[in-house]
């Protein structure tokens, strides 16, 4: 197993604020607190030591020791649960939706990412503790995203009638889901084994938890399922404040606008609340009429009255996409946040809101990519000669190129190009000579016989690709492999046929190998 990296901004698959985010946060210091680098923690420490009350962290160890008691047979995650009573301890956190049995790859990057950060955290600050959580987005509703997995190009997915969050959903009609996954494995029976002990009692958040333990326990992980009624109520002061200012929506849209400015497009849609009203299978938004009233769903409800079910009742309120970052770091410690480039890209647009606040904006971090090179694949690249860098241009390019160097007979066009040029620029030349007024006309001409000329050179490529059509399929073959539906394989495979073919354990391991919290890079993992 080789190790190598590759410039993110040498390739197509990372958009230009993704990479801003990624390795120059300088350049969007307006948008965040403090760049990402180590020395910038011990500032943020301070921030956060300043405004996180010994209420809320002696709230937030009772919430996990509760949801965490099956896995305090992991040693890190019992010493973990024990820290957090600390004040000199914070967390390092990243999170995503319930997918099923793991969802993509970069799932499990981004979780090996913020344990990594957490080490060489504890590392130069020894006198603070640092505990990696992973945030479950239980509150979600759009089941259509999450209810089904794509393995070995077949799609398999769950049909469930439940509304709602998602995270309370019963896991009835899991057991058709699995047996069509197990199907898949009967040829690695102790993987199908493993599999076939996940998804089979509580509700979805339980599994979900369950299966991270299971793969990240050993690391000292901490899962929170922030769909909690003691841990909502801590923070309905600041859903009362959205209910009574809208402040969150005046403040995003006031970033978007500067981001646009500077070339660059929101993520998230700022509502004039930002709040869902949640109760038993209703997920409905919450939206303010012109008489000072609510709507939600079919219903109207006062203000008055809807701030006394707050009060009562603030369960029943969840925060949506732009108020869940100001929710997660009012309840934790939380020193950064990361998670892809996309999902860093909306954060830049809260950083009003949170000034609004006294709760203080994370550092924020774009996740390790991991592109992985399979045996098979490899075997390919080579045959044909090329490098594991060249294939991150277009297949169009890399296709052009191995028909030129490998033609029978060599189709250098530098020769001729250098001639045509000089043949068009004489021919304009003579045809102004003869009438300036003539010179659109000549420039005209010339543009037709280029055109000729490029017409011929591309006929001669496309005639000798035909010659070359094994290779044309070895590379169709390498790029389909390693960028389905166009894009890097850790968004679109899922992590299960990894865990299958090494081992979970041993696969989490070689993770844990690969991710470096300080690498800018894209990982390149080349199977030897």
């Amino acid at each position: 197993m080789k190790r190598i990296t590759v410039n993110r901004r040498e390739t197509s698959y990372f958009s230009a604020l993704a990479n801003q985010i990624n390795d120059n946060q300088n350049a969007i210091s307006k948008y965040i607190q403090a760049p990402f680098n180590l020395e910038n923690f011990e500032s943020q420490i301070a921030l956060k030591s300043a405004s996180y009350s010994t209420a809320q962290r002696s709230l937030l160890h009772t919430v996990l020791t509760q949801q965490m008691t099956p896995y305090k047979n992991y040693n890190k995650v019992a010493q973990n649960l024990e820290l957090l009573k600390d004040k000199n301890t914070f967390t390092i956190t990243s999170g995503h939706q319930l997918n099923l049995f793991g969802g993509p790859l970069y799932v499990i990057y981004k979780i090996m990412d913020a344990i990594r950060l957490s080490e060489k955290l504890a590392e130069k600050y020894p006198d603070q503790n640092f505990v990696p959580l992973f945030w479950l987005a239980t509150e979600d509703h759009d089941f259509a995203e999450i209810n089904h997995l794509e393995l070995f190009h077949d799609k398999i997915s769950w049909e469930s009638q439940q509304e709602g969050p998602v995270g309370r959903f019963s896991l009835e009609g899991m057991d058709g889901v699995k047996t069509e996954i197990l199907a898949k494995f009967e040829n690695n029976p102790d993987f199908a084994e493993f599999l076939d002990q996940f998804y089979t009692k509580g509700n979805l958040a339980e599994a979900t938890t369950e299966l991270m333990m299971r793969l990240f326990g050993e690391y000292g992980l901490i899962v929170l399922d922030a769909d909690n009624s003691d841990l909502k109520a801590t923070f309905s002061p600041l859903m009362k404040k959205e209910l009574e200012s809208n402040f969150s929506e005046k403040e995003v849209l006031k970033t978007t606008e500067k981001l646009e400015e500077d070339g660059f497009h929101g993520q998230a849609m700022a509502r004039p609340v930002n709040l869902f009203y949640i109760k038993d299978q209703l997920r409905e938004r919450i939206i303010p009429t012109e008489n000072g009233d609510f709507e939600i769903g079919e219903k109207t409800i006062s203000k008055e009255d809807l701030l006394k079910e707050l009060e009562a009742y603030p369960a029943r309120f969840s925060p949506n996409v732009v108020l869940r970052p100001l929710y997660q770091e009012f309840i934790l410690p939380n020193l950064c946040y990361l998670g892809g480039g996309g999902e860093m890209a909306y954060w830049l647009q809260f950083k009003g809101m949170f000034d609004q606040t006294d709760v203080p904006f994370p550092i924020i971090k774009v996740r390790n990519s991991v592109q992985w090179f399979d045996k098979s694949t490899n075997k390919k690249i080579e045959k044909l000669n090329l490098d594991y860098k060249d294939v991150f241009e277009s297949i169009h390019e890399v296709k052009k190129q191995y028909v030129l160097d490998h033609a029978e007979v060599e189709l250098d066009f530098s020769a001729l190009e250098e001639k045509s040029a000089a043949l068009m620029e004489e021919l304009q030349l003579l045809i102004s000579s003869l009438d300036k007024g003539l010179a659109a006309y000549g420039k005209s001409e010339s543009t037709k016989v280029q055109k000729q000329v490029d017409g011929v050179k591309q006929k001669l490529i496309r005639h000798s690709k035909k010659k070359n059509e094994d290779a044309m399929k070895q590379i169709d073959g390498i790029y389909k492999r390693l960028f389905p539906y166009n894009g890097l394989q850790e968004r679109s495979e899922n992590m299960i046929p990894y865990l299958g073919k090494y081992g979970p354990k041993e696969f989490v391991g070689m993770v844990y190998d690969l991710i470096d919290s300080e690498e800018n890079d894209l990982i390149l993992v080349i199977e030897e």
